[in-house]
C-alpha cells in the first residue's frame, strides 16, 4: 500500500532553532553538562527564549543545586551562552548579527535548589502526555522515512555549508514530500530554502547544491533506503521558490524556543504529546518522558512488531506515569492492538528517576540534539534496545 509521507528539517541558523539553542545552552550550564564532574545534577531549568536580530530575551526559572564541587558554584553568564549559540549557528561579521553585538535581556528567576525541592525532582512538577513511536524501517533508524530523510539532507547541507560560508548562510529549511510504497520510495518534491549571499544567482545555487543533495541521496539509498536516489531528478527540486533569500536568520524573522515540536519528534505523520523538548532540564517529563516512550516503542519493533506507539501521561506529583497506553501493529496494514499491562516493563522502569539515571540524561549535550534530530542517531542512550 502506497502512502504519502512528508516532513521538514530546520537548520541551526533558523531563528526558532537559534532560540532553542540558547535555551538548551542554559539547561546544559545549569546541569553542568559541559563540566568534568561525576555528580549528576538535580538542578531545575525551565527556559524560554525570544530573539530578533541582535536582541535576545531569556526568561524562566533556574534553581541550581550547589554541590560541594566548586564547578557547581559558578554563576550562569546568560550573555556568554547566547553569544556562543549565535557563533555555533554560523553567525559572525559576514552573516549577521555578530555575536559580539548581542543585547541580552535575562529575566530569569535564579535560585538555589533547596534540599526539599531537590528531593522531589523525581516527581512530576506538571501534567503531561508524551508519545513514543517506532516502525520496522531499520534503514531509517525506525522512524518514518521522510522524517529521517529530511534530517539526512539537512545535516548534509549543514556540513557542506561549513566549507561554503562565503556564499551560503546559516538559515535554511528542507521539506521532503514522497510516496512510501513500503519497500521503496518515490519522490514527489524536495523543497530547499537556503540563505545565500547577494549576487549568488539561481543558476549557481543549482549548480552547487544539486550535487550535494544527490550525493546525500546516493548515500541514503546505499544504506538501504530504496528509491531515495533512483527516483529523484532535478525536476523534483524546488530551490528558493520565493526568489532571493539574502536576509535571513534573526534579521529576517523573529524566533521563539519550543516552536519546532513536530520536527523534534517524528514529523507530521505521527501524533505528539504537545510538550516542547528544548529549554527543559532532564528531570522534567517533557524532556525525559518522550525518550523513554521512544525506547519502549523501539524495543517492541525489535521484538517483531511492524509498528509501535507508546503514550505516557503524568499527573502533577507522580513519579510513575499513571497513563501507560501501548499499541502495536503486528504487520503493516493491521489494526492497532493494545499491549496488556503484564507484557510491559515493570512500573519502576517508567519512573522519572529511573529514566534519568538509566539514560544518563544529565550528561547529554542538549545543544547538539536538535541539529542531528532527537531520534535520528542510533548511538543515543534512548535508542538502545
Amino acid at each position: 500500500m502506497k502512502t504519502r509521507n512528508y516532513a521538514e528539517y530546520v537548520s541551526p541558523g533558523h531563528p526558532d532553532r537559534l532560540a532553542d539553542a540558547i535555551a538548551n545552552q542554559v539547561v546544559c550550564r545549569a546541569q553542568c553538562t559541559f563540566m568534568e564532574t561525576p555528580n549528576p545534577s538535580r538542578s531545575l531549568a525551565g527556559i524560554e527564549v525570544a530573539i530578533h536580530d541582535s536582541t535576545v530575551f531569556i526568561d524562566g526559572r533556574v534553581a541550581l543545586q550547589r554541590l560541594d564541587d566548586p564547578l557547581y558554584q559558578v554563576p550562569i553568564d546568560f550573555r556568554f551562552l547566547a553569544k556562543e549559540a549565535y557563533s555555533l549557528a554560523g553567525y559572525n561579521r559576514t552573516w549577521g548579527p555578530s555575536p559580539s553585538s548581542l543585547k541580552v535581556i535575562a529575566r530569569v528567576c535564579e535560585e538555589e535548589l533547596g534540599a526539599d525541592e531537590a528531593a522531589i525532582r523525581s516527581y512530576s512538577d506538571d501534567q503531561n502526555i508524551v508519545i513514543g513511536y517506532a516502525v520496522a524501517r531499520p534503514e531509517t533508524n525506525f522512524v518514518p522515512p521522510a522524517h529521517w530523510l529530511a534530517h539526512h539532507l539537512g545535516n548534509a547541507l549543514w556540513t557542506f555549508r561549513q566549507s561554503a560560508a562565503a556564499k551560503f548562510g546559516p538559515d535554511f529549511k528542507v521539506l521532503v514530500d514522497l510516496d512510501d510504497g513500503g519497500t521503496s520510495l518515490t519522490w514527489r518534491k524536495l523543497v530547499v530554502s537556503i540563505q545565500h549571499a547577494a549576487g549568488v544567482s539561481m543558476e549557481e545555487q543549482h549548480r552547487v547544491l544539486v550535487p550535494v543533495l544527490a550525493n546525500a541521496l546516493e548515500t541514503a539509498q546505499a544504506g538501504g533506503l530504496a528509491g531515495a536516489a533512483s527516483t529523484f531528478s532535478d525536476q523534483h527540486l524546488h530551490l528558493n521558490g520565493a526568489g532571493d533569500f539574502v536576509i535571513g536568520g534573526p534579521r529576517g524573522d523573529n524566533g521563539l524556543s519550543g516552536k519546532k515540536l513536530v520536527v523534534d519528534h517524528y514529523g507530521p505523520s505521527v501524533p505528539i504529546g504537545g510538550g516542547a523538548l528544548s529549554g527543559k532540564d532532564s528531570w522534567k517529563v517533557d524532556r525525559c518522558g518522550p525518550l523513554r516512550a521512544r525506547q519502549l516503542a523501539k524495543k517492541l519493533v525489535a521484538s517483531g512488531c511492524h509498528e509501535a506507539r507508546v503514550a505516557l501521561g503524568w499527573a502533577p506529583g507522580e513519579d510513575i506515569p499513571s497513563l501507560r497506553d501501548v499499541e502495536v501493529r503486528r504487520r503493516a496494514g493491521d489494526d492497532w492492538s493494545e499491549v496488556p499491562a503484564p507484557k510491559l516493563p515493570v512500573p519502576h522502569w517508567f519512573a522519572i528517576e529511573s529514566i534519568v539515571n538509566d539514560l544518563e540524561l544529565t550528561f547529554i549535550d542538549w545543544t547538539a540534539i536538535p541539529r542531528q534530530g532527537t531520534f535520528i542517531d542510533p548511538r543515543e542512550p534512548w535508542e538502545r534496545v
